[in-house]
């Protein structure tokens, strides 16, 4: 562990991960039918869609405005040495072209990457599938981004 990386933010970051991982479960989000359900809404006049992830979304936007209000009031972190705020706050054409391929795998598959990492507890069919595609896509991202503006994310 370097010097910078203070053992709050490890046992923080360890708290946020289980926590997100089972509202991911709790909420049912993991399973690809709830989420292509919510995506099909063409269901709404028939009774067949899943408004649900609206509601965990919105609860998420919540906690994130708070969140964020809260931390604007301070000098800097409590475990960390300074905030990192994105570098990036336009749209772009990467950002808009990102989020159509993302929205596009999301909605064949029913699974969106944080839950689909999650998945691995279980091991459901064709999951190793979708993560090498999901590990490949993004990959094959950082090539489409060296002919684009931006730089790739760093941690």
């Amino acid at each position: 562990m370097s010097d910078t990386v203070k053992p709050g933010y490890l046992v923080t970051a360890g708290a946020s991960g289980a926590l997100f991982g089972a509202g991911l479960y709790v909420s049912q989000m993991v399973d690809p039918y709830k989420v292509l359900n919510f995506l099909n809404v063409g269901g709404i006049a028939d009774g067949s869609w899943d408004p649900s992830l609206a509601l965990v979304m919105a609860s998420a936007l919540v906690v994130m405005f708070i969140g964020l209000r809260i931390g604007d009031r301070q000098k800097r972190p409590i475990f960390n040495g300074k905030f990192h705020k994105p570098d990036l706050t336009e749209i772009d054409k990467p950002l808009v072209l990102g989020a159509v391929f993302f929205g596009i795998g999301w909605g064949m598959s029913g699974i969106c990457p944080g839950p689909g990492i999650s998945l691995l507890a279980f091991m459901p069919e064709n999951l190793l599938i979708f993560l090498a595609a999901t590990f490949a896509g993004s990959f094959a991202g950082s090539y489409i981004l060296k002919g684009m503006k931006p730089k790739p994310a760093t941690a």
